[in-house]
């Protein structure tokens, strides 16, 4: 394989690792807005994780990728606290505190 042939085979991996952070990005915000979809927030999280271990990412890349793994941390966090009951308040300051 010559040089060409290397150069263009690196600009499409990279252009299809932008493409699956875009796609990743808008099914977690469908994810958000339709809670019952048929892929959970851990599916897109280990997508997302695939791809920083599988990949050489540009720092573009990269930041997008851990700002959305960011983002999924915070979204999971705060369903976590809802999910406590309101007798348990003072428990919930706990964990907040556990995460942070």
């Amino acid at each position: 394989m010559n040089t060409c042939d290397t150069d263009l085979l690196g600009a499409f991996e990279l252009r299809t690792i932008d493409v699956d952070i875009s796609h990743i990005r808008l099914a977690i915000t469908a994810v958000l807005r339709e809670p019952n979809s048929a892929l959970p927030l851990l599916y897109w999280r280990r997508r997302l994780e695939r791809l920083l271990r599988g990949s050489h990412l540009l720092h573009h890349q990269f930041s997008a990728v851990t700002a959305l793994l960011t983002r999924l941390e915070v979204i999971e966090h705060d369903s976590a606290g809802l999910a406590l009951p309101p007798d348990h308040v003072g428990e919930r300051s706990t964990l907040q505190s556990n995460f942070r």
